[in-house]
């Protein structure tokens, strides 16, 4: 059972208003702006700068990488 179909099930025996607060929950998740994920390349970026270890990068080869993922 994927994640969809154990939220339904769990949904349906709730309580009238109780649903509708999970709906208006949902819609709340539905209306905010997608994050974007990084990609491979970025997050290894974001981790090798946690270790301590930077490479040199450009901003537009940042950007280039954001931009593909």
């Amino acid at each position: 059972m994927n994640t969809v179909e154990k939220i339904y099930q769990d949904v349906q025996d709730f309580p009238e208003p109780l649903a509708l607060e999970v709906l208006h929950f949902v819609e709340f998740l539905k209306a905010k702006k997608p994050l974007k994920i990084p990609n491979v390349t970025t997050q290894a970026a974001i981790e090798a700068g946690e270790r301590g270890e930077y490479e040199a990068v450009t901003l537009d080869e940042l950007k280039k990488q954001w931009n593909e993922a």
